[in-house]
């Protein structure tokens, strides 16, 4: 990325997060509560499921549910990020990478917002910390890795299919509660559905914050190894369709 490209990058992605919280104090305010919220909510409900105590199943949920809802999130918001940012590619010089990568960056600051909070509920949560918790900076790079990557492609595909929202956020409900995010894999021992789950995409992905947190243990290497080629792979695949398709946006915007 070239470096004038870099500089309005920094200051639109600036001047995005200055209108998202313009004018507004409970919608900066309601990035702390509605985490909080929606991780009680849940754990009430699927403690029941898991027949687990809330407050193990809150570890549980919160191991898994905060990449979740960043890369949901991520996914979500790069979608149609060049078909809805058209007014700047038609008046600018600009890369159309630029404005899923925003888009990014403002799920990422959200986050860190989140991770924040749900940290300090963990504490009441969790009875012990372990050093394996060190790990969780790297466990977030395949996270952003795999968001920005399918970011990129919907952001490419929408432009072309503008149908394909619904089709995307059924996927990814879908994926959500196919995995072991919300339902433990102990839960299904000895069935069928235990071997959906073990071999599941996300679990992989999973195991890098549930390990740690959860079960105070290191990520296998094919946790690391998967993760990190899913999301380089995704993300490369992202670029090279925005780069090749990038003179054909204007037709369709």
């Amino acid at each position: 990325m070239e470096k004038s490209s870099r500089l309005f990058l920094w200051y639109y992605a600036t001047s995005q997060l200055k209108l998202k919280y313009r004018h507004t104090y409970l919608g900066f305010v309601w990035n702390f509560i509605e985490p909080a919220l929606f991780l009680i909510v849940l754990s009430f409900i699927f403690s029941v499921v898991n027949n687990m105590d809330i407050t193990d199943f809150a570890v549980y949920l919160f191991a898994g549910l905060l990449p979740w809802r960043y890369f949901e999130q991520t996914v979500n918001l790069c979608q149609d990020s060049i078909a809805t940012g058209d007014w700047l590619l038609k008046k600018m010089y600009v890369s159309p990478i630029i404005l899923p990568i925003t888009k990014w960056l403002i799920a990422t600051m959200d986050f860190m917002i989140a991770f924040v909070v749900l940290l300090f509920l963990l504490t009441f949560l969790k009875e012990s910390w372990t050093i394996h918790l060190i790990v969780l900076p790297l466990s977030m790079i395949p996270w952003a890795l795999l968001g920005l990557g399918l970011g990129l492609i919907l952001s490419v595909l929408y432009t072309f299919f503008r149908d394909i929202k619904p089709i995307v956020q059924m996927f990814l409900m879908f994926t959500f509660f196919s995995s072991p995010i919300l339902i433990k894999i102990d839960v299904f021992s000895g069935l069928f559905q235990e071997s959906i789950l073990r071999f599941h995409p996300l679990t992989y992905f999973a195991a890098l914050f549930q390990k740690p947190i959860y079960y105070s243990a290191w990520p296998n290497l094919i946790d690391w190894v998967f993760s990190f080629t899913t999301g380089i792979i995704s993300l490369a695949v992202g670029y090279f369709l925005i780069n090749h398709y990038r003179n054909k946006f204007y037709y369709y915007l």
